[in-house]
C-alpha cells in the first residue's frame, strides 16, 4: 500500500492551524496559518516530518508582510511552504527561530528590511542594517522613499527609454 500523500498527512498534523492549504505542483504544498499557530505548525514540520528549514522568505502586502519559512522533506522529495501574516499596522508574529536556530539569522535579516516584530525571538538585534540606519525605514517594503541616484532612473510601471539605455 503506497505511503500517504503529504498534503493529507500535513492536514491530519495540523487540523484547524491550517486556514488553507494548497498543492500547485506536484512536489509544492503552500499552507497558510495565523501567526499564533506558526511555532507549533513549524515545530510539527521541523520535528514530527524530517523537513529541513531551507530558508525564509517575507513578501510585503496591503494587508501585512508575509512571511514563508520553505522546507524540504527530503524522504519525499517535497518543499513545503509554511505561510503566516504578521497584519499591519502592528507588523508582529511569534518566532520560528524560538523554536529552532535554524531561523533565527533569516528572521533578524526579516526585521531589519521589513520592520516585522519576531515575538520570543532570541536574538532581536539589528543584523544587515547598520546601527545608525534611520528608524522606522525598511528598505524592502513598499513604502520605503525611492531616491534617485545621479545617472539611474528606477524602473516604475514604465519601460526603458531606448535612448537612454547602454549598448553593449
Amino acid at each position: 500500500m503506497p505511503d500517504k500523500p503529504i498534503i493529507d498527512v500535513l492536514k491530519e498534523k495540523l487540523g484547524d492551524m491550517i486556514k488553507s492549504i494548497d498543492q500547485p505542483r506536484k512536489r509544492r504544498i503552500y499552507l497558510f496559518v495565523d501567526r499564533d499557530d506558526v511555532q507549533d505548525a513549524a515545530r510539527t514540520i521541523f520535528y514530527d516530518m524530517g523537513g529541513r528549514l531551507c530558508t525564509a522568505s517575507a513578501i510585503d502586502t496591503p494587508q501585512g508582510v508575509e512571511i514563508i519559512y520553505h522546507f524540504y522533506l527530503d524522504h519525499d522529495q517535497m518543499m513545503v511552504n509554511l505561510k503566516t501574516l504578521a497584519p499591519r499596522p502592528d507588523l508582529v508574529t511569534k518566532s520560528v527561530g524560538a523554536v529552532f536556530k535554524a531561523a533565527e539569522w533569516i528572521e533578524r535579516e526579516i526585521m531589519d528590511f521589513f520592520g516585522v516584530k519576531f515575538e520570543g525571538h532570541p536574538d532581536p538585534r539589528k543584523l544587515l542594517i547598520a546601527d545608525d540606519f534611520p528608524e522606522g525605514l525598511y528598505p524592502f517594503r513598499c513604502d520605503y522613499p525611492q531616491r534617485e541616484v545621479e545617472g539611474f532612473k528606477p524602473y516604475i510601471n514604465e519601460p526603458p527609454n531606448p535612448d537612454e539605455t547602454c549598448e553593449m
